[in-house]
């Protein structure tokens, strides 16, 4: 069975999915076509539900793909959605035992059976996700026994369940020191790591805990992120994996862009008409720094509100570089011939030409637009994804135009 089916199964035992099927319920149905054949009837839910014991491997591969492909009846509402999806992973769990227990099935074939195992496990994480984690770790004995690979999956779920009720109950305000509680599980996370042969299904353990750093530890105070790299780098420098590599290179960009506010911001890059700029040059000035792309739609939408700023202040010593961060320069170059704008324009791609860093990677850019504005003295002030944060600040930074209104 091809892998992909493993990332449809997970898919189809979420609520999202089931979701966005209800609300797509008043689409317009496809119309058939003369010209092909129809396909037989599909089967109803109570049919594609009840599975057969004596089902060969391939027949429960099938109901595998059936059951993950069905679109239910009568469901239009979320109360509905959750009761399918209760049902559906009921199923799936079902063909997953039979298929462990069939002497026919592949073991590529048994590998999904007990990742779709997991993930129903995972499900009971909705009403208690203690038991959920417990559930996954005693799991993880029969992984062990089978030499499955799933097994890294299983390890990885464990420390997901855990953050994401902690970072659950850090958002909604619920009472209990989520600080400390994230900062036991970091404690875990490296010891693990420490303990285990670096895999590549762990490189997703250390970004998961900068994302719930972040989402826990919003106005950095708790200084969360830097902890985490703080604890788990020594941890990941001493594997020769590749994937461990890239991963401290990127908790290493983080690190600099959670350290930007109150430093002195390194920027360099070569602007579209092949000229080098180094920010140092604008000493003297206030200077946004705007990390963009073409194909951001959030990017396009900040564009209005740039070029007002740009108006208001560049007289008064503003300066803005819009620094592309396109994987196709023709896009980019397209883009600026048709919408000219006229502040300074860079390119990641020109500027690598040119044997310049990638200052998207250096500083672990985690979206665009992210907006860096640096004051007269070179000072970084505002890190953010919001132009108006930036306005904000440009005010402050400029009384005398607010004065002159």
């Amino acid at each position: 069975m091809k892998k992909t089916i493993l990332l449809f199964a997970i898919c189809a035992m979420t609520i999202c999915g089931l979701t966005a099927y209800v609300s797509s319920q008043d689409a317009a149905a496809p119309q058939p076509n003369a010209n092909v054949p129809a396909p037989p009837p599909a089967k109803t839910t109570e049919e594609l539900f009840n599975i057969p014991p004596e089902a060969t491997a391939e027949e429960l591969e099938q109901r595998i793909l059936e059951i993950i492909n069905h679109r239910p009846e009568g469901v239009t509402n979320q109360e509905q959605a959750v009761a399918y999806m209760e049902k559906q992973t009921a199923a799936l769990g079902t063909v997953a035992d039979l298929m462990l227990k069939r002497t026919d099935a592949t073991e590529e074939q048994k590998d999904t059976a007990r990742m779709i195992k997991l993930q129903t496990l995972a499900m009971g994480s909705r009403d208690n996700p203690d038991k959920a984690v417990a559930d996954i770790e005693a799991y993880q004995k029969e992984l062990v026994e089978a030499k499955s690979d799933v097994l890294y999956q299983a390890q990885m779920m464990v420390f997901q369940l855990k953050m994401q009720k902690t970072a659950m109950a850090a958002m909604m305000g619920q009472p209990g020191d989520h600080v400390e509680n994230f900062k036991k599980i970091l404690g875990e996370a490296k010891t693990f790591l420490a303990a285990n042969e670096f895999k590549p299904e762990y490189a997703m353990l250390p970004m998961m805990m900068l994302s719930v750093a972040e989402m826990i530890d919003r106005d950095g105070k708790a200084g969360l992120q830097k902890q985490v790299i703080a604890e788990l780098k020594p941890v990941l420098e001493k594997s020769d994996a590749d994937e461990a590599k890239e991963i401290l290179a990127r908790m290493e960009g983080m690190l600099r862009f959670a350290e930007l506010p109150g430093s002195e911001m390194q920027f360099e890059c070569t602007l579209l008409d092949g000229k080098k700029l180094d920010i140092k040059e604008f000493r003297g000035k206030v200077v946004l720094v705007d990390f963009w792309a073409t194909w951001c739609g959030p990017c396009r939408a900040a564009i209005p509100t740039m070029k007002t700023l740009y108006d208001k202040y560049h007289d008064k010593g503003f300066e803005l570089i819009a620094y592309s961060c396109d994987e196709d320069l023709d896009d980019l170059k397209t883009f600026e011939k048709e919408s000219p704008h006229p502040w300074l324009v860079g390119s990641v791609l020109l500027s690598m030409e040119n044997k310049l860093t990638d200052y998207s990677e250096y500083y672990g850019i985690p979206g665009y637009p992210t907006f860096v504005l640096a004051d007269k003295d070179g000072k970084v002030r505002v890190v953010s994804h919001d132009i108006n944060e930036v306005g904000a600040k440009l005010a402050e930074l400029f009384p005398e135009a607010e004065a002159a209104k």
